[in-house]
């Protein structure tokens, strides 16, 4: 009796902090890219992009790592977190309102994670400089497959089979200034605090209010180049992570940029655009891990492709000598 309550009790303080450690840690995907589609740390900078555009951006993190081997003692089967992303931006005629969605699909070992954030966002010019407000109220589900977990004692209480599934509503807001060299924005992402417990009494798996602060600086060298040093911070008032990250762009079509993530990775990316009016965007990032790699694969894999939609034309009146305006 005594060594079953032993069993439950390591295998529900496991799965607690598993799932703690995962949404206190990084409760949202990070992705290396950010600085070519940065409306996934902010939508409120969806108001300074000059087009409408729809992005795809595939992640493979810590590419083929296993969290089970015949040589690791481990409580559930996985194999590397991979995240999905679509972000679509659209304008009004002129360009004042902007809204679109950030869905997002992550698979991370025996949970996943799909959302789907819509949002809206106004902008007003003051003199030379634009501020910009947005608000994106969300739905999203988390899925625990108790199938990946391995018991020791197969008839244990806490051997559930199959999946559970729950939904939860969240909300988000931003904020961003642009200059006319200088841009800052900050987003308080889940004020909802939206909680799943997967049908298991007690359990809290929350996700806790988090602050983003992203600041840039575009520096003109010539015609043809520009370099723009990028600051990310998050944290949730309890942790903190940030990226230092500089992109440099070439004739408004190549792109290349090298980046340190706090205790975890550097990173390189590459972009290449393509078509008339560079239409199509093509990107690449890779993270090399520098912190804990006993415990992971030592190499992130990310691919981007945007593609620019049309834009609304605004119609010029036509005046004439018969008519006085």
């Amino acid at each position: 009796m005594l060594v079953s309550l032993m069993r439950k009790t390591i295998i529900f303080y496991f799965l607690f902090l598993y799932l703690y450690f995962d949404g206190y840690t990084q409760q949202d995907p990070y992705f290396s890219s950010y600085s070519f589609n940065p409306v996934i740390i902010n939508s409120s900078l969806s108001s300074f992009e000059e087009k409408n555009y729809a992005t795809a951006i595939y992640r493979n993190q810590w590419t083929g790592y296993s969290s089970y081997s015949s040589s690791n003692l481990s409580y559930f089967k996985g194999g590397s977190p991979v995240t999905k992303l679509l972000t679509v931006v659209l304008k009004d005629k002129k360009k004042k309102l902007s809204f679109g969605a950030n869905i997002i699909d992550d698979e991370l070992g025996p949970k996943s994670t799909f959302e789907i954030k819509p949002f809206i966002s106004f902008n007003k010019k003051i003199n030379n400089s634009i501020l910009s407000l947005s608000l994106s109220p969300s739905f999203g589900n988390q899925t625990l497959n108790f199938d990946q977990f391995i018991f020791v004692d197969k008839t244990d209480p806490f051997n559930i089979q199959g999946k559970e599934t729950e939904w939860q509503p969240d909300f988000d807001i931003g904020f961003s200034y642009l200059g006319n060299q200088f841009l800052l924005s900050l987003s308080i992402n889940h004020l909802l605090t939206p909680s799943f417990n997967f049908g298991i009494p007690g359990l809290i798996n929350r996700k806790d209010i988090t602050y983003n602060i992203l600041s840039k600086y575009s520096l003109e060298i010539d015609k043809d180049l520009t370099i723009e040093p990028y600051l990310l911070l998050r944290s949730d008032l309890s942790s903190f992570t940030f990226d230092i990250s500089g992109l440099a762009t070439y004739k408004d079509r190549f792109k290349v940029g090298t980046s340190y993530r706090h205790n975890e990775a550097v990173i390189l990316f590459l972009g290449y655009s393509l078509l008339k009016q560079n239409k199509l965007h093509l990107g690449y990032a890779f993270d090399y891990v520098i912190k804990n790699v006993n415990a992971k694969s030592t190499a992130s894999n990310e691919i981007l492709i945007r593609y620019d939609l049309p834009m609304p034309q605004v119609k010029k009146p036509i005046r004439t000598p018969r008519f006085i305006y």
